[in-house]
């Protein structure tokens, strides 16, 4: 399939990209009106419909991943305009380009967990569970989620979403706590910093889960998902961060003082366990690439020298 990445130059679209390659697909890298990378394979503004649909008719896809979006809460938080404009508007511009210029493709809209809500549970939440979103990221992400699932119903297009949870991995932003925590720790082990942790609330619990794993359900999606269906991802593993700080550190070798920073700090909640038998029904899709392994994958990338 030639398959166009929305957001294709940030941390997931990169993982998405060589997903799609290795799998045998074709990448069609679509970057955004302020990003300046020359080796992209087409541009447009998601925020202009005639822009997305120019870059359609161009690049004739097969099916499309949509990343693009503003994924950092407290960003979104002190900019909900813009948030609500990317989010949810530019959604439905990609769905109102492809209805127009490839209305056969598949497409896979990319939502977030958030939008159940932090429901510290023991049971796990299937995709039928009502929605109770807690930050208007999260609101966001619910009105694409809902809208794309919409246009599948009304106007017959293979439209899917996707809910994953927290994922992390190579490349990603140190705006993301395990990220955070691993340039830190990575200058302690080398000696240019002091052994000491700058840390927000290490009670809250967190599914984490590889990007790796999540592009590659992604993928899975694409090529054999239901159209009008949302499938959520995730590890089924609910960790306090204070243990993933742990884990983190041993393979830094190092033994931090832990210090609390009022900027950082959140209350204490949990991420919602969630339900992943229908995309492992589905697809067959699982997990494959345990915690362990994406934190010292995370580590080697920050820190080259501990490879």
């Amino acid at each position: 399939m030639r398959v166009l990445v929305t957001g294709a130059y940030g941390f997931v679209g990169r993982h998405m990209t060589r997903e799609l390659r290795a799998a045998g697909h074709t990448p069609i890298r679509m970057s955004g009106p302020c990003e300046d990378v020359p080796d992209a394979d087409t541009q447009a503004d998601i925020l202009d419909l005639a822009s997305l649909i120019r870059a359609v008719e161009k690049t004739t896809p097969d099916a499309c991943v949509h990343l693009a979006g503003m994924a950092f809460v407290p960003a979104a938080a002190k900019n909900p305009a813009l948030t609500f404009e990317v989010n949810t508007v530019g959604t439905m511009h990609l769905l109102q380009a492809f209805q127009q210029a490839a209305p056969q493709s598949r497409i896979l809209v990319v939502t977030t967990s958030q939008i159940y809500g932090n429901r510290d549970t023991t049971t796990a939440l299937p995709e039928t569970y009502p929605s109770a979103p807690e930050n208007l990221y999260a609101v966001s992400k619910l009105a694409a989620d809902t809208a794309s699932l919409m246009v599948a119903r009304q106007q017959h297009m293979h439209v899917m979403t996707a809910r994953p949870h927290n994922h992390i991995g190579p490349g990603q932003s140190r705006d993301f706590v395990i990220s955070a925590f691993a340039h830190q720790l990575a200058e302690m082990a080398d000696g240019t910093s002091e052994p000491v942790m700058q840390v927000g609330n290490l009670e809250s619990r967190r599914d984490f889960l590889d990007v790796r794993d999540v592009t590659r359900a992604y993928r899975m999606l694409l090529e054999k998902g239901k159209s009008g269906e949302a499938y959520n991802i995730a590890s089924g593993e609910l960790l306090q961060i204070q243990t993933v700080l742990n884990i983190l550190a041993q393979a830094a070798g190092v033994e931090p003082k832990i210090v609390i920073n009022p900027d950082f700090f959140r209350p204490t909640d949990s991420s919602t366990l969630l339900d992943c038998s229908k995309i492992k029904k589905t697809i067959g899709w699982e997990r494959s690439i345990s915690l362990e392994q994406s934190l010292r994958d995370v580590l080697a990338d920050v820190r080259p020298s501990s490879r």
